[in-house]
């Protein structure tokens, strides 16, 4: 449309010698304006390449110097602007993790950021560490739940491990007493059947035979005038 309008002015310029005034006012308004869209089209989308890292962040380098001073608290409060202000801040997660684990003690945010910086950088050389920081605030929080009866080295979560090979191995030993019970009483079953079977045989079959006295040796007594042919008979 703007073209239009051009070349109108410039067959009107050309035909009479002169613009009229207000068409001009018109066009160089038109103009401006144009030009002033591009040049802030051009400011509110830098080339890629000027795009600042993370790490070159003035917030994120001033949490690093608080950091290094031992001022936790400001490096937290700076880290947290770089994440506030970016959406791919890995680096000020795994930060702000360690602070609140190592530092503040407080694990449940340790662990937030320590899932917000494996979600933005799940390749990174650091994932298998970020996961045992994972673990470790998991084991903190539990130290930490109220009424802790446990004292010593051995933390819940061990102690839950524990209960659970001991119930599997009390589950065991009353199968093995089980079996260990009906032997018995299969054994004592057998006795009293052995008893029952005595008890219930006759007495005369228990004695034992008696001896016939025609069946052993006579006693013969040697008297007066015996001979020979009668001791014999």
């Amino acid at each position: 449309m703007w073209a239009n309008e051009l070349k109108l002015c410039w067959v009107d310029f050309t035909e009479t010698g002169f613009m009229d005034s207000g068409l001009m006012r018109y066009f160089i308004a038109r103009t401006c304006l144009f030009s002033w869209l591009i040049l802030l089209g051009v400011a509110c989308n830098p080339p890629v390449g000027d795009t600042v890292r993370e790490i070159d962040e003035k917030q994120y380098q001033l949490a690093q110097s608080y950091k290094a001073q031992g001022r936790v608290e400001e490096a937290l409060s700076a880290f947290m602007r770089v994440i506030d202000a970016r959406l791919d801040a890995a680096e000020s997660h795994l930060e702000a993790g360690n602070i609140y684990l190592q530092s503040l003690k407080d694990p449940v945010r340790a662990i937030y950021h320590f899932d917000r910086f494996l979600q933005l950088n799940p390749k990174s050389a650091q994932a298998k560490q970020v996961r045992q920081l994972i673990e470790s605030a998991q084991k903190e929080f539990v130290r930490q739940l109220p009424a802790e009866p446990y004292q010593g080295g051995l933390d819940r979560i061990d102690l839950m491990d524990l209960i659970e090979h001991l119930k599997k191995e009390n589950a065991s030993l009353k199968q093995d007493l089980a079996r260990a019970q009906q032997g018995l009483t299969a054994l004592k079953s057998r006795s009293v059947d052995a008893t029952t079977a005595r008890s219930n045989t006759p007495s005369s079959a228990r004695q034992a035979p008696s001896q016939n006295p025609s069946n052993g040796p006579q006693m013969h007594t040697v008297q007066a005038g015996d001979t020979l042919s009668t001791i014999s008979q």
